[in-house]
């Protein structure tokens, strides 16, 4: 049975030629599987798989040019090997126009068939390589274990060995920035320059500048919808036709259909990321993960501050995904930098007048709330110490206290 130890899988109607092969390969120290039927066994290729496909141009019930779309489908990046007898020529070259590594007219020569599986072989355990070490990468700054976080990080991964434009979006402080910065870090781009510009309303922007100081790094665009159609329509020409081309990024709190329905991104331009978007997604609603960011950021605040590690007991885990946490992952770890330092008695509920109720209060009403909630702040900071809150405030302490008990506040409730 195929597993993952295989690391060449020989496809052959012809038992002869497959019991040859086999035989040569084996004797170099390859694991090989040899097969006349194909159609199962490759939907068994393991994830990541540091293997080799050879393959014959011309088999029973598939074609060998249908078997490369079906491998390059799983893992774009397994290596083919398409053998081929002289009348079946072009269908080989067209199958190495389509992805495979290369081709061999039969008969075979024992020699360059070894030396092309050894090569093949070298580069794609480096590719192997290169994707641990990215998921690694990934693994370190986004954290969670929700089937979104999981997704989001095999997209980034895909997209990062790609050159493709990609369209960022979602709320304030969700980690749009931080996935352009990975998507770059992770890519063959590393080294070179990653330029940020964001769009303002009366942004005078000049693409021109912007793409000569990028060269080939990453360009990165905030606020698209404050772009000038006329220099959307020139980084659609640049994408198209410059062959050094750089590698566009745009961020936006706006999905992309909400951008083209009021006009203001062109239809080339919705074309462009349509199918490389990335939704990052408010906390709210991965609050599974809340638990494993806020432990992840409270360890590693100890030990930046050469603390004792400090582990979050389950009432306070079990707070954190009670919140709404409008601010999302942003305001997840800076109430993390709290933590450690013992400046964190309770999570306080900030809402912004934004996300109030649609059915809006009157002012008196919303600027005691906003005081209510600038006193208890305060007292949370600093634990109920009242002359420290006077400070901070700039308020008497007569004034301090007719207003904590105009809202029900107790200083006794905000000590450690």
């Amino acid at each position: 049975m195929f597993n993952y130890q295989n690391n060449v899988l020989l496809i052959d109607d012809d038992f002869d030629i497959l019991e040859s092969y086999a035989d040569l390969l084996q004797q170099e120290g390859y694991s090989v599987f040899a097969t006349a039927e194909p159609k199962e066994i490759i939907n068994q290729i393991p994830e990541n798989w540091c293997g080799v496909v050879i393959c014959d141009v011309l088999l029973p019930g598939i074609s060998g040019l249908d078997l490369l779309g079906r491998i390059i489908e799983i893992d774009s990046q397994i290596p083919v090997i398409m053998i081929t007898g002289h009348g079946d020529v072009p269908i080989a070259v067209e199958a190495v126009k389509k992805g495979a590594t290369n081709f061999f007219e039969k008969p075979v020569s024992p020699e360059k068939l070894l030396i092309q599986v050894d090569n093949a072989l070298k580069k794609r355990k480096k590719v192997i390589e290169k994707r641990q070490w990215q998921m690694e990468k990934i693994n370190d700054v986004f954290i969670g274990s929700s089937v979104w976080i999981n997704e989001l990080k095999k997209q980034l991964q895909k997209l990062a060995n790609s050159n493709l434009p990609v369209f960022i979006w979602g709320e304030i402080g969700t980690g749009r920035h931080l996935a352009a910065t990975y998507l770059h870090k992770l890519s063959d781009r590393e080294t070179l320059l990653m330029v940020f510009h964001e769009c303002t309303q009366n942004d005078n922007i000049n693409i021109i500048e912007l793409i000569k100081e990028t060269k080939s790094g990453t360009l990165v665009i905030k606020n698209v919808h404050y772009l000038p159609v006329e220099e959307q329509q020139y980084l659609i020409q640049i994408l198209h036709h410059d062959e050094s081309q750089f590698r566009l990024i745009l961020l936006s709190d706006t999905e992309l259909n909400e951008l083209i329905r009021y006009r203001q991104i062109s239809a080339e331009f919705y074309y462009l990321f349509i199918y490389t978007q990335i939704e990052m997604l408010p906390l709210r609603k991965h609050i599974t993960d809340v638990a494993d960011i806020f432990t992840h950021y409270v360890k590693n605040i100890c030990v930046r501050l050469n603390k004792p590690i400090v582990i979050p007991d389950k009432k306070m885990l079990q707070n954190l995904r009670n919140k709404e946490w409008h601010g999302n992952v942003k305001e997840l770890i800076n109430v993390a930098e709290l933590y450690p330092i013992g400046l964190l008695s309770h999570i306080p509920l900030v809402v912004p007048p934004v996300f109030n109720d649609p059915q809006m209060s009157s002012l008196d009403e919303q600027l005691n709330q906003y005081e209510k909630q600038l006193i208890e702040d305060a007292l949370v900071f600093y634990q109920g110490k009242i002359n420290d809150v006077v400070k901070h405030l700039n308020i008497p302490r007569k004034k301090l206290y007719l207003r904590m008990k105009k809202y029900g506040l107790d200083k006794k409730s905000y000590k450690l």
